[in-house]
């Protein structure tokens, strides 16, 4: 096979993005910066939604697991090649991972969760971001143990340019990511609105109804909601000058939006969930973890007091790159594992 041995540029078709019409979020940027590292490395990738019937690819890599990946999988009949898959399972310990893992085992019914299920175990190799995804994917969905991997997200520090208009100086409290019920920025802004400026960078996820009554929170709170920020050096700015992030998702796998303010210098507030636990592991000393939204006020004010002079190391996209170049090239030796 083409591509298959020790060295070699390799031909990678992506599965599994947001037509960019329709916008996108977090994972698409993960893809977006995975791509561009893999082709700064020498190889070639293209997204396969995109493709027409005569391209050719190495192998598959398809980022989640949802109805959507399922749903192309199921019709895969042309170009046969090993199957890569990025778990992307976004839940955390409690009703709605029980949910889950239910889901799975329901007879008779080709639900979310079973699609899920069926993904995971057609891969020839899952790629899960924390240990935590990894013991989902494997014990609830019936990934492989033997070939599923942990290789988390990567971050480039990006020079910072102007602030938006309208946004503080400095020092001021930063959400960061889509608006959504999951990431509880309402909650997040009402309990931050009296200890420090708030500033929400995020594009509102919900219906019309829903969007009014988030500005109108937001108008209460005194916060500033930019929308999406598209310019590179206009987030690194809102993140460079923040006093913190506060991320209070619900559930993450591994949050860009944290680790891009850890390679800013600029530490975080995040709820107590596997996933920012690993990173409070791993990054001592810029992170702190918060039960409720009544503790964060203080700990917004603690980790602001302490900020440090230098970014943490998080690995950059070529790292991650590097690691997913070895897991492919495994693969190709050893389509089901050895």
């Amino acid at each position: 096979m083409r591509g298959a041995g020790e060295s070699g540029s390799l031909q990678i078709g992506f599965l599994g993005r947001i037509p960019p019409a329709l916008g996108g979020a977090g994972l698409e940027l993960q893809m977006e910066r995975t791509r561009a590292a893999l082709e700064r490395r020498g190889h070639e990738v293209f997204h396969v939604e995109a493709g027409g019937k005569d391209d050719r690819f190495d192998l598959l890599h398809a980022f989640g697991s949802e109805p959507a990946v399922w749903h192309h999988l199921r019709h895969w009949s042309r170009n046969p090649a090993p199957l890569i898959v990025t778990s992307v399972l976004v839940v955390s310990p409690g009703r709605r991972e029980r949910m889950l893992r239910l889901s799975t085992r329901v007879p008779g019914v080709m639900g979310g969760g079973r699609m899920r299920a069926e993904v995971l175990r057609r891969a020839n190799a899952v790629v899960a971001g924390t240990e935590y995804e990894r013991n989902l994917a494997t014990g609830s969905f019936g990934a492989d143990p033997q070939r599923t991997v942990v290789i988390g997200n990567g971050a480039e520090r990006v020079e910072p340019g102007a602030l938006p208009e309208g946004v503080p100086d400095s020092g001021y409290a930063l959400l960061l990511g889509s608006v959504s019920r999951r990431k509880r920025q309402a909650s997040t802004m009402e309990a931050l609105a009296a200890a420090a400026p708030v500033v929400i960078a995020g594009a509102f996820d919900g219906d019309a109804a829903q969007e009014r009554a988030w500005e109108a929170a937001v108008r209460k709170a005194g916060a500033t909601w930019l929308g999406h920020v598209g310019d590179a050096a206009a987030l690194a700015a809102l993140q460079h000058r923040a006093g913190a992030l506060v991320h209070l998702s619900e559930a993450e796998v591994e949050s860009l939006a944290v680790l891009e303010c850890l390679a800013q210098g600029t530490p975080a507030v995040l709820s107590d969930i596997p996933s920012h636990r690993a990173l409070a592991r791993r990054y001592p000393g810029f992170i702190e973890l918060a039960g409720d939204t009544g503790s964060v006020p203080a700990a917004f004010e603690r980790m602001r007091a302490k900020r440090l002079s230098e970014p943490a190391q998080v690995p950059s996209w070529e790292d991650v790159a590097a690691e997913l170049e070895a897991l492919y090239r495994r693969v190709l030796r050893h389509p089901r594992g050895r």
